[in-house]
């Protein structure tokens, strides 16, 4: 803990407003590669969950992972990148197509949380208070590395919740 929090301040004194009270969340995380054989015992991960800063309807976490041979590393994660398409180029107006034209990482998440039955990361980035425009991605563990499977946009400013899937790795055909 104390090396994922040296470590975090080091590198996020410039970006991050970190309160004295906020304590990092730290969750061990028990995996086999798929390479291991089930007879093998299970190796331990840590996940430290870093408060970095907050606004009016978001807060912003970054996330660091020790592997049990003692390797600390700062999270990215795997995010599409958008070609939004609005009626007659306003994005006040209705959402005629959303494109993944690529993919980018990102050093924080927003909203974020992980669920330790599950093995997941979440997140819920609102584009405007209401939360009407916004972004949710949910990140796997496997393989001692974090894999986006899902990740879902609502581009409409229109008062309404709609998510469109964007990236679907999570569930079957």
């Amino acid at each position: 803990l104390e090396r994922a929090r040296a470590k975090f301040l080091a590198s996020r004194l410039d970006s991050c407003q970190p309160d004295d009270g906020d304590e990092p969340q730290v969750h061990d995380i028990s995996f086999r590669y798929s390479s291991d054989t089930d007879d093998e015992p299970e190796r331990k991960a840590t996940l430290f969950r870093f408060y970095c800063s907050r606004g009016a309807y978001n807060e912003v976490h970054v996330y660091y992972l020790a592997n049990d041979i003692g390797d600390l590393r700062e999270l990215q994660f795997a995010e599409p990148e958008l070609d939004i398409h609005y009626q007659d180029g306003d994005s006040d107006k209705k959402v005629e197509n959303i494109n993944v034209i690529g993919f980018n990482t990102v050093d924080s998440l927003v909203n974020s949380d992980y669920d330790p039955a599950t093995k997941t990361i979440s997140s819920w980035s609102k584009w405007r208070g209401v939360g009407d425009a916004s972004s949710s991605g949910k990140w796997i563990f496997r393989n001692g590395n974090f894999a986006l499977v899902r990740y879902d946009v609502d581009a409409s400013y229109d008062g309404e919740i709609e998510h469109q899937t964007v990236v679907d790795y999570d569930t079957g055909p």
